[in-house]
């Protein structure tokens, strides 16, 4: 399909926010219509862009504050680099760009902007919630802006009020590996930023008869022995800063095991952890955006951690009333019995309904040609 080129619009502040649209972008180009992904933070004021990296790091050493932070509204128009925006919004108009996905409620006063500026013509937006509930910047949104979506279009990949599944974002073209066919080891890990309390349950599960796969926030954490190898995304790399193509790139990885370090570059058309979670009996996380595509799209059933806000509350909440996850807490009571992950597994690869690839819902919508 020739024609138009497609926004997406991420932001950095959770990855979950990034590599959904980075999946989004992959899956239009397979279909032959060009992408281009931004990252909000990049359009913030320098002194603000550097203070996220402590944000970051306060929220990753304690989790109660992180929580607080995420039930407080913030105005995120007195942030933003407003010379920046413009230059964009110039950008855009230069190439009579139409077609916009958001995954942040962030980017819709940037959208308003630019909705003004091509009057009459019509610009196409989606806003794309990837949680079943509001996560914090949209909730900001609503706030201050409480019209936010009137122009624009609502797509949600789940219905809260059904606890169902709308619409998937497709990870791999591959058939999950059966159950009988996997690792005997489970991922544990905190979300793009590490947060929660994912780290305290590594001592408990070391001895219960699974490799573990950690994904470590920064080298202090990571300490391999025989039975686990630990992950982390490359430190140096950053969400809002592009690659060395000038293009927002999955992001390059290291594996740390008992005898060698080894870096990786970022793979192509998916995340990294995709590959290791594909392979393992359960994910023991959080329930954030990007984890629940992860767990659907590998059949791989979510050991439930604390939630981080409201929104990861819906989120597990979903995930537990679709069989598709099960509470850490009940999951000890069990003994943490394979005979449950199997279970779980088959509840994914058996889920009711149709699979509606959200890239396919989009294009059955848009029209994409030129004209």
């Amino acid at each position: 399909m020739g024609g138009r080129k497609v926004t997406i619009l991420c932001s950095g502040f959770g990855l979950g926010f990034y590599i959904p649209g980075l999946l989004v972008a992959s899956a239009f180009n397979k279909r032959g219509i060009a992408t281009e992904a931004l990252v909000f933070e990049s359009y913030l004021e320098q002194d603000k862009m550097d203070h996220i990296a402590d944000s970051r790091s306060a929220y990753h050493h304690n989790f109660a504050l992180a929580n607080v932070s995420a039930r407080m509204p913030m105005d995120i128009r007195g942030s933003m680099d407003y010379a920046r925006v413009e230059l964009l919004l110039d950008a855009w108009k230069a190439e009579d760009r139409r077609e916009f996905i958001s995954l942040s409620g962030h980017w819709v006063y940037i959208l308003d902007l630019y909705r003004e500026k091509m009057l009459p013509k019509p610009i196409h937006v989606d806003l794309l919630y990837v949680d079943s509930d509001l996560a914090p910047s949209w909730k900001s949104l609503k706030k201050f802006h409480p019209r936010y979506n009137e122009f624009y279009y609502d797509a949600c990949l789940y219905d809260t009020d059904k606890m169902e599944i709308r619409c998937e974002i497709p990870v791999s073209l591959d058939e999950p590996l059966p159950f009988g066919s996997r690792k005997r080891r489970l991922v544990v890990h905190g979300g793009g930023w590490g947060m929660g309390t994912y780290q305290s349950k590594v001592p408990e599960l070391a001895g219960r008869n699974y490799g573990l796969d950690i994904v470590a926030y920064d080298w202090k954490e990571a300490k391999p022995d025989p039975g686990h190898r630990y992950w982390m995304n490359d430190p140096k790399w950053c969400a809002w800063v592009k690659s060395a193509n000038d293009l927002h790139e999955f992001p390059p990885y290291i594996e740390i095991s008992e005898e060698e370090t080894n870096a990786f570059a970022a793979k192509a058309d998916h995340h990294w952890l995709f590959d290791v979670a594909s392979e393992a009996m359960a994910i023991v996380a959080k329930p954030g955006a990007g984890t629940l595509i992860d767990s659907l799209a590998s059949a791989t059933p979510l050991i439930l951690l604390e939630p981080f806000g409201s929104h990861e509350q819906r989120n597990l909440e979903l995930w537990e009333s679709l069989g598709f996850g099960i509470r850490y807490e009940k999951w000890r009571e069990m003994d943490f019995a394979v005979e449950i992950l199997k279970e779980m597994h088959h509840a994914i690869m058996n889920r009711p309904g149709e699979r509606t690839n959200y890239v396919d819902h989009y294009c059955s919508r848009v029209a994409l040609t030129n004209g």
